[in-house]
């Protein structure tokens, strides 16, 4: 397995400058996010970028953009300029050679919203998207969001073969996020259910709906999910999704030493 991490780990810094730091703490791989690169004051072009991983030997995931985008808007504008914004991001991913695009869902925007005219809007704009990526020749990987929300249709993986079915879709690729999932046996059986389709990872830790947290920082069998992985044949990317206060290079270095610490059994 290989060890990445997201630039949004070092969001307020120039994304070039990001992709500095996780080379110089060790990482394998960087998960590039579409809203950092594309942002006014720290983004960069997709020059630059190949540049910088080419100099690093990095690998790298993309991963759609998030701030303010929803696949599945009741408003049309809205729903149109969120599906050709996620194009775009697969395009980047095309660009850098990356190894996969990470996808997120739509969601409602509120748990009012009607069931049947959300999925629709949900069915037809990933149905775009996934086109779209098959047609660049880009490895597209579904997220599973967070449980202890109603607003989000896609949760776990009866969700998202549901999704697939109904975009009739072959291609049925998945980036497990196991802190949305919520506690371990959660997780667990996601593995177990989803096993040949996971292409990506995001690791991090959870403890009574808080996600993202460091590490050890929550309730999550961290030890157990990686040896579940592992047993399971997972030979993709675990990249680190943890929000770390004031973040700085030491603090990533010290958190990937723990996450290769949980993966070896030392933990």
């Amino acid at each position: 397995m290989l060890w990445g991490v997201t630039t949004m780990a070092f969001f307020h810094r120039p994304i070039v400058e990001a992709v500095e730091i996780i080379a110089a703490c060790g990482f394998d791989c960087v998960e590039i996010w579409a809203d950092h690169v594309w942002d006014e004051q720290n983004g960069a072009s997709p020059a630059e970028l190949t540049a910088a991983l080419t100099q690093h030997r990095l690998q790298s995931t993309v991963h759609c953009p998030i701030l303010d985008v929803n696949i599945a808007s009741p408003n049309r504008g809205i729903r149109e300029e969120s599906v050709r914004q996620v194009c775009l991001s697969i395009d980047l991913a095309r660009e850098l050679g990356s190894r996969l695009v990470v996808l997120h869902p739509g969601h409602k925007y509120s748990r009012l919203e009607a069931d049947e005219a959300h999925w629709r809007y949900q069915v037809e704009s990933l149905t775009k998207i996934l086109s779209h990526a098959q047609e660049q020749g880009v490895l597209s990987a579904v997220e599973n969001m967070d449980r202890h929300k109603e607003v989000y249709s896609v949760q776990v993986w009866a969700d998202l073969e549901r999704l697939f079915t109904h975009c009739g879709t072959p291609e049925r690729w998945v980036t497990l996020d196991v802190t949305h999932l919520g506690h371990t046996q959660a997780v667990l059986d996601f593995i177990e259910q989803a096993a040949a389709h996971i292409a990506h990872v995001h690791l991090s830790d959870c403890a009574d709906g808080r996600l993202h947290l460091g590490l050890g920082q929550g309730s999550l069998d961290l030890q157990g999910i990686l040896s579940a992985l592992r047993a399971a044949g997972y030979q993709g990317v675990l990249s680190l999704e943890c929000f770390i206060p004031n973040n700085t290079p030491e603090r990533l270095r010290a958190e990937l030493v723990r996450a290769k610490a949980y993966l070896s059994g030392k933990n």
